[in-house]
């Protein structure tokens, strides 16, 4: 009988600072806490449905692995030059370590060894027959229990130490098991979504002052002590490890074949990812298995392609008959640039890996290098270390690329030009700068903005005066948020920064460029003197979900990016359809391309956004020399809803807030109201939707998520349709949104009288209501 063992230790692991922090950790041999490297974690390992247990960082065991983690296509696409079709069915896939792969039809059979001083225990979150758990219970010290149950559903799970919950899951106990069909191994389940490989990210987070106290043998009250996490990893690295730019080659490798995506471009179809065009072929694209073992709420946002999420907690996205569930959320198979997780959540998203919607033609063209693109949480804390060092939280890179790499490897003199640091403080540090360089293939825009940087103090509606940072434009006056950018899909666009003080940059938050186009540090440049970004939006076609951009963004600057967003450099961005032929009802307007109308005159931006004083106190560049910034630590004092009508936002020196609006009661001649939500907070929110008597009432109407429609997607080579021209609306009396989520909505207030939206500011630990800010709405 194969068995394999797992030993439950402790000892010290580095940081990404070089900080010794205690962990626990479940082990492949057993250690003691004064090894220097003890064996917190376990290679990946698989359960075969025959009955073996066999070591293998790669799955299929029978499947070639992939040059540096990246396929190589079968072929150039025919029909697409410039991208590729991908292998069907050929390439392994890596696993990072702390993980166990079953086949379906396997037995999992786990010896556990408690070496601690205390008894622990190793549970499999709902993995049992009728999704319960499987555990060993508690294992007292030095004793060792046999668990042995059946491989559940393919899928992902979650196992940790649920003792003192979150205590020992934080305290570094935790792993996941992927179960995989091997009749079906490049399929998420038969029948299911099928890929190219597959990647799995385990999210975590790491509290010292939790560490200090168990390293010396006591009890940790999460009551008493709460968690302020000062170190966030990505399947167990941070910042210039989790990106592969360290000076160890060895350990380069190792994170671009198990955490950093990469392939070459392809068209892929969200309607059918088993398109085949031809023997041996197929367009799809990389499925990305994420997992939350942390302690806090992570917000994943994907830069340069939105993945399309097709299931959450074992629950498979329907593609049509869609819903929102009691918590808030919508159960349909959809676009995001921002996958929110909560503890404990695990959810499974295609990343189509195809070019960026965004990127102008001619630089398009040009293309003859890799593009690297970032994946980082957007509840800025977390992309932190030790209370400063960004980007040195739970960040990853994903790569667009440009050659296939030949399967025996790169020449040992071919260099990947990415430059190599020997510490985070030398990568946070030392991000790239340029003064004024030239925009490339720079051509005559549709539409241009000038955004300059100011710093002023503003009085906060109902409260202080503080000083914010933020953008300016030509009579935009110096407020809070900056300007409004409006355009229309297919319109070339410029938007020139002017930083005027140190360094800056904007990234287009959800609009997809080139990367040297999409305002991010690390993988382009920060300016210092002036930059035009140049890029041109797609446009939609009926039908069609894999096409389009009109819907709500916003830009902010991506330079130490925690403190800077939170000073205020953030603007919306709204992108409209093209008129359609024939054109609305005068007042009227389409949101998107074959997409509902709403009401020009009554259209209202909300932006939920929370203040902490004391970093509106720091300085620009705190915490990249390695000092204690305290940016892990987001204590806002003060609660705003940032917007107001579209159409009347007032100029001037001052903060734009919104506590009341208008709202119609649809009737001939007459359209809904749309509201455009961006959460520019740091923590969720949860907006209810209420009656006059302050009862829930389903009178908001989902129509899209981070700027895509929501579709449904029930043939595969049929066109794709709106919910509501379905006769399936997305009706909801609540709705949870994540840090730089973005939804759009519909009020269908049945009567005239007055409701209200009231927007609960959650904590990303606790989940508790930290304020409660409220729009009266008038029907009429």
């Amino acid at each position: 009988m194969n068995i394999l063992d797992i030993h439950i230790n402790e000892g010290y692991k580095a940081m990404v600072d070089g900080s010794l922090v205690y962990h626990r950790g479940f082990g492949e041999r057993p250690g003691t806490v004064s090894d220097v490297d003890a064996p917190l974690s376990m290679s990946p390992h698989v359960f075969t449905a025959p009955g073996e247990v066999v070591a293998s960082r790669t799955y299929p065991l029978n499947a070639p692995p992939p040059p540096l983690g990246r396929p190589a296509p079968l072929d150039k696409d025919p029909d697409n030059p410039g991208e590729y079709l991908a292998r069907r069915g050929y390439w392994a896939s890596y696993f990072p370590d702390r993980t166990l792969i079953a086949e379906t039809g396997s037995v999992i059979r786990i010896r556990v060894h408690n070496h601690l001083a205390q008894p622990h225990e190793l549970r499999f979150h709902t993995a049992g027959p009728s999704r319960g758990d499987e555990s060993t219970r508690p294992i007292a010290p030095g004793a060792s229990y046999l668990l042995e149950f059946g491989a559940p559903p393919p899928g992902t799970y979650l196992f940790s130490d649920p003792g003192n919950e979150p205590v020992e899951r934080t305290l570094g106990l935790y792993g996941a098991l992927v179960v995989i069909d091997p009749a079906n191994a490049w399929r998420l389940f038969p029948g299911g979504t099928e890929f190219e490989r597959q990647w799995l990210w385990l999210c975590h987070d790491v509290d010292p002052v939790w560490a200090r106290i168990a390293a010396r043998g006591q009890t940790v009250n999460p009551a008493s002590t709460p968690a302020v996490p000062r170190y966030f990893t990505i399947n167990g690295y941070s910042g210039f490890q989790s990106l592969a730019v360290t000076t160890n080659e060895e350990f380069n490798e190792r994170r671009e074949q198990d955490t950093l995506p990469s392939g070459l471009p392809r068209e892929t179809d969200v309607r059918n990812f088993s398109a085949s065009p031809r023997e041996g072929a197929i367009r799809t694209g990389q499925l990305m298995r994420m997992v939350n073992a942390g302690v806090v709420d992570h917000q994943l946002h994907y830069h340069g392609n939105h993945v399309w999420t097709v299931r959450v907690n074992g629950d498979d996205f329907p593609r049509e008959g869609g819903s929102v569930n009691p918590d808030g959320d919508v159960v349909l198979q959809h676009w995001e640039d921002t996958v929110q997780l909560t503890p404990l959540d695990r959810k499974e998203s295609l990343l189509p890996v195809r070019r960026p919607p965004d990127v102008v033609d001619d630089v398009w063209d040009a293309r003859a290098a890799d593009w690297r693109y970032p994946m980082h949480c957007h509840a800025e804390p977390s992309q932190t270390a030790a209370g400063g060092l960004y980007p040195g939280g739970l960040v990853a890179d994903w790569v667009l690329a440009e050659d296939p790499i030949p399967e025996s490897g790169l020449p040992e003199t071919v260099e990947d030009g990415h430059h190599k640091y020997r510490s985070q403080v030398e990568f946070a540090s030392d991000q790239p700068h340029e003064g004024s360089p030239e925009t490339e293939f720079l051509q005559r825009p549709d539409l241009s903005m000038e955004f300059d940087f100011f710093n002023k103090t503003l009085k906060i509606p109902n409260g202080p005066e503080i000083e914010f940072w933020s953008f300016e434009s030509g009579k935009s006056g110096r407020g809070l948020p900056a300007p409004l950018l409006r355009l229309t899909e297919g319109k070339l666009f410029h938007g020139t920064i002017k930083p005027s003080k140190r360094v800056h940059t904007i990234h287009w938050h959800g609009i997809e460029p080139d990367p040297r186009n999409d305002g991010v540090g690390h993988t382009s440049y920060e300016v210092s003197g002036h930059y035009t970004y140049q890029w041109r939006t797609d446009v939609g076609v009926i039908g069609n979900p894999n096409r389009g951009s009109a819907g709500t963004y916003f830009y902010h600057c991506h330079v130490n990016t925690p403190l800077h967003v939170q000073m205020g450099m953030f603007g919306p961005i709204i992108i409209d359809p093209p008129v359609s032929d024939p054109p609305p009802t005068r007042g009227m307007r389409r949101h998107s391309v074959g997409g509902p109308l709403y009401d020009i005159a009554t259209e209202t931006l909300i932006a939920p956004y929370s203040i902490d004083p004391r970093w509106h106190e720091l300085n620009h560049a705190v915490g990249l020399s390695g000092d204690d910034a305290g940016l892990n630590r987001f204590e806002p004092k003060h609660f705003l809803l940032l917007g107001g009508t579209v159409a009347n936002r007032p100029t001037g020196d001052r903060i734009w807030a919104v506590s009341s609006m208008r709202a119609n009661v649809v009737r001939e001649g007459v359209a809904p109201t749309l509201v455009r939500m961006v959460n520019v907070d740091y923590f969720p929110t949860r907006t209810r939707f209420l009656d006059s008597k302050g009862e829930p009432a389903e009178i908001a109407e989902l129509i899209a998520h981070d700027g895509r429609p929501f579709w449904n997607t029930p043939a595969p080579d049929g066109p794709a349709v709106h919910p509501s021209l379905a006769g399936q609306p997305l009706l909801t009396s609540v709705l949870r949104s994540g840090a730089a989520e973005k939804f759009d909505f519909l009020l269908r207030p049945p009567a005239k009288g007055t409701y209200k939206i009231a927007i609960d500011f959650l904590h990303w630990v606790t989940g508790e209501v930290q304020a409660t800010r409220t729009v009266t709405v008038d029907a009429s």
